[in-house]
């Protein structure tokens, strides 16, 4: 009698590398303007014979066409070095708190253009809608709690959990999605000071097993300070305002905010309803006073255990930001620290199954994890993969002509464009998204630390993670807050 045994068969998935084809062999418009320039400079000089000033532009432009630096070419690093300089020179990059100068209520004492976000309470869910008067969006964000744990579940639980939460994706991508130009996925470890232990402590112990080791343990939980961190999960969803085929369910509902509220809350519910699929227990819809927390304790990681140990202290909105923030080309200093905002610019090159990311989740240092989709329209995602798949070939026919090598980065973007067509077709959505991942540190050894350990956890987990250069700011408050921000 032989022994036969069965593998498990686990449905995997490809992540395709950004392009970089460009217009003209793999070249930008940028990059192709640098050359524009530089072609005109030298007919210039023909013309004129002052080759010694045209020289000079030729060279700075050719120099700028391949020079990459942190992924990217260095002419595009320009705008965002003349826009951080102005920002400098400005004032824009300290933020202070005025502890005498009034604030609209309402409103988040938020660093930045944040500052204008409004909270509204919805008083049939109890919700703190979020509410952004420039872009006309509304955000609700729901509190969430694993129902099993993922990382022990068997493969084929994982990908029907992974296969659910693609579903619920899915249906916001559709034409008639109703506006939702958001959905994002937090994931924060926080430290509690040990208050988790104590209260379980207070609920659970008694004495009759042991007096003296209950009394022993009792002094050691009131003396010492258990470092202990737990994980926070929140989904928020983002409804766009001026979606065109809201606007008419908006004013059918009251016109103004009022009806965009009502038109989100129908989201939220259908949102509710999905989260068992994937395998989430819902808690509750966080509302103004938890809206408050999480921006104070994002910005100062060490005041949680103080908000959990006394319930009532910390939940003004006006106090939701930092005391002061100063703002690195590389990262932000706050009261308690140091803050860094880091991108997932590689995602697993092989195949690679659902849970991919557990090692950088669960990555043993204080940080927070968000993924950011934005879904895409039906039509616009078809248009979209038309158009790549033509400019993919056009890129093909054009460098076989010119005696180019045909890569196999070029043969697998083929491969993945055709893909992406194919899923299209099969009634399968499409999103655009984003990796952020902050980490903190009382010192800059600290954050250095804390950066290394979660790039290799990320190393691990099959991606790779830069710093973001310039816009640490602005990448926070999206990566760090649910607050329904795009980069």
């Amino acid at each position: 009698m032989s022994a036969q045994t069965t593998q498990e068969q686990r449905v995997t998935a490809r992540f395709p590398r950004l392009s970089g084809r460009g217009l003209i062999m793999g070249l930008g418009v940028a990059q192709l303007s640098l050359i524009a320039v530089a072609f005109v400079s030298v007919i210039a000089a023909f013309t004129t014979g002052r080759w010694l000033v045209f020289a000079a532009v030729i060279v700075v432009s050719l120099a700028l066409v391949p020079t990459w630096f942190t992924g990217r070419p260095l002419v595009l690093w320009i705008p965002l070095l003349g826009q951080w300089v102005r920002r400098k020179v400005t004032g824009q990059t300290k933020y202070r708190v005025r502890p005498m100068a009034p604030r609209p209520a309402g409103t988040l004492g938020l660093p930045g253009d944040a500052a204008r976000l409004r909270v509204l309470v919805d008083e049939r869910t109890g919700a703190g809608m979020l509410h952004d008067p420039s872009t006309r969006t509304l955000t609700a964000i729901a509190k969430v709690e694993p129902a099993d744990s993922f990382a022990l579940a068997e493969g084929s639980s994982q990908d029907v959990v992974a296969g659910a939460w693609g579903s619920l994706l899915a249906s916001f991508c559709t034409d008639s999605s109703g506006g939702v130009t958001r959905v994002g996925a937090f994931l924060r470890s926080v430290s509690d000071g040990g208050e988790e232990v104590r209260t379980w402590f207070e609920e659970h112990g008694s004495p009759e097993v042991s007096p003296a080791a209950y009394e022993a343990y009792a002094d050691y939980l009131s003396l010492s300070r258990t470092d202990s961190i737990r994980h926070e999960s929140f989904v928020s969803i983002t409804l766009n305002m001026k979606a065109s085929r809201v606007g008419a369910l908006i004013r059918q509902a009251g016109g103004g905010v009022t009806g965009g509220a009502e038109v989100l809350r129908n989201r939220m519910e259908y949102l509710r309803g999905q989260l068992a699929a994937a395998s989430l227990s819902f808690v509750s819809w966080v509302s103004s006073d938890d809206v408050a927390v999480l921006g104070r304790t994002a910005y100062d990681p060490d005041v949680q255990p103080e908000l959990e140990a006394h319930p009532g202290v910390g939940r003004s909105l006006a106090g939701a930001g930092p005391m002061a923030l100063d703002e690195s080309f590389t990262y932000l200093r706050t009261e308690s620290g140091y803050q860094r905002v880091l991108l997932v610019v590689e995602w697993p090159r092989k195949e690679t199954t659902a849970g991919f990311l557990q090692h950088l989740v669960v990555a043993q240092v204080r940080h927070t994890f968000a993924l950011i989709c934005e879904p895409i329209p039906m039509r616009k995602a078809m248009s979209q993969a038309k158009r790549s798949s033509t400019q993919a070939e056009t890129s093909r026919i054009w460098e076989r002509k010119s005696g180019a090598v045909d890569t196999v980065d070029r043969r697998r973007e083929r491969a993945a464009l055709a893909r992406e067509e194919e899923a299209l077709e099969s009634g399968h959505g499409a999103l655009n998204f984003a990796g952020l991942v902050t980490v903190s540190g009382h010192t800059l050894d600290e954050l250095r630390v804390a950066t290394e350990s979660v790039r290799t956890a990320a190393s691990q987990s099959g991606c790779e993670l830069r710093v973001i250069g310039g816009e640490q700011a602005s990448a926070f408050i999206a990566g760090a807050l649910p607050f329904g921000r795009g980069l």
